[in-house]
């Protein structure tokens, strides 16, 4: 385990020259994520650290109210440090939550959000897989066209001055690395730039282009606006982005529609952080390949996360097209879940073989999902 802050100089220092695509002593390891079974066991204790349970737990404790949100929260950043502690980790980001109260509770696992007798939508738990996902959505009132106008609309009535939202978007970033700073690089800060995956997302491609690009440029510039507040705080100046759009046969729509819709918002938002100094890490996982020269040439983001291995995007593949990309986890969370600690500690040093000790965090490529072995994860973190 890390002594706190003994580490700490090291930590910031492994961490800068790998964002620069330099020489490392190691690889630093970063933790997309992690199912809060397997910190419990890696723990020895109940925790709560990150994927669907985690998101299933925030809901039902703001059911319960705001003072069970509230120790709630408290204890999640315990568990969530604790963890990294225990892992050595360099990299501490605060995982996607669900940081929303339910309209009502309709059984242990199971929640409305929306009026009953409105647009709703019921999220269910599933405690096998830890899954916390949406089993039913009402008939929508609004054609899609026009619920896209309205949403339009408020990203326009937040671009008049988006900067209260924004620094109100990093403030869980700043409260980490200010209580933790000096042990992690605190990497909290986020804004994605994504048309959405649902059928009516990718249908307004094909009947409202025109609209869904004006939406991804607005999308832009709140990530400008984000990256501006990183830099005003004195966060450390990572920020993760992208969105999910691929999978492991290729994007979800095609190359030319990402090139005509989306890239745009990319080539300036990116534009801007990287003259302020900020690096913008894309996340997607899935075979992004048709994608890669827009995203990391023409749009130049200087990071890629979640690069999927099981999807032929391997640390030395693409080094081979972009040898500065700084990529942030290669290792596969399938494997990591399902083979032998010692075929995870083959693919692991694989991984930091092929970054040549640049440029590479250490990490799966998505998250460490429920069900991994904890023999599995110290497999990957000896490997380094």
């Amino acid at each position: 385990m890390r002594e706190a802050p003994s580490s700490g100089p090291a930590c910031q220092a492994r961490c800068a020259a790998a964002l620069c695509a330099g020489k490392t002593d190691r690889a630093p390891v970063y933790i997309p994520a992690i199912a809060c079974g397997v910190s419990s066991a890696l723990l020895g204790r109940p925790a709560r650290t990150g994927t669907g349970s985690l998101r299933f737990a925030e809901v039902a404790a703001w059911a319960d109210g705001d003072a069970a949100h509230a120790e709630f929260e408290a204890g999640m950043i315990e568990d969530l440090v604790a963890v990294h502690r225990l892992l050595d980790a360099d990299v501490l980001r605060m995982p996607w939550r669900m940081n929303e109260r339910p309209d009502a509770q309709l059984d242990e696992h199971t929640f409305r959000f929306g009026p009953e007798s409105g647009e709703h939508t019921i999220w269910q738990y599933h405690p096998a897989a830890a899954d916390f996902s949406p089993m039913y959505r009402s008939p929508r009132v609004m054609a899609p066209e026009a619920r896209l106008r309205q949403e339009i609309a408020q990203l326009e009535a937040l671009a008049a001055d988006p900067m209260p939202a924004a620094r109100e978007s990093i403030q869980p970033a700043v409260d980490l690395w200010r209580r933790f700073g000096t042990e992690f690089v605190v990497c909290s800060a986020g804004a994605g730039i994504g048309v959405g995956l649902e059928p009516d997302d990718l249908e307004l491609l094909v009947t409202a282009p025109d609209l869904v690009r004006h939406k991804m440029a607005l999308q832009g510039e709140f990530v400008i606006a984000v990256g501006r507040a990183v830099k005003e705080a004195g966060l450390p100046p990572v920020m993760a982005g992208g969105g999910d759009l691929a999978g492991n046969l290729g994007p979800m729509y095609s190359p030319a529609m990402f090139r005509e819709v989306v890239l745009p918002a990319y080539v300036r938002s990116v534009a801007e952080l990287n003259r302020l100094g900020v690096h913008y890490y894309f996340r997607s996982d899935g075979n992004l390949w048709t994608l890669m020269d827009m995203l990391f040439t023409e749009a130049n983001c200087p990071g890629f996360g979640e690069a999927d291995r099981d999807a032929m995007m391997t640390v030395a593949a693409v080094r081979a097209r972009f040898p500065r990309l700084v990529i942030w986890g290669n290792v596969s969370s399938s494997l990591l879940m399902s083979g032998s600690a010692e075929e995870v500690a083959a693919q692991a040093r694989t991984a930091v073989s092929e970054a040549e000790q640049r440029g590479y965090f250490q990490g799966c490529s998505n998250a460490i999902v429920q069900g991994t072995p904890v023999e599995n994860v110290w497999a990957m973190m000896a490997e380094r």
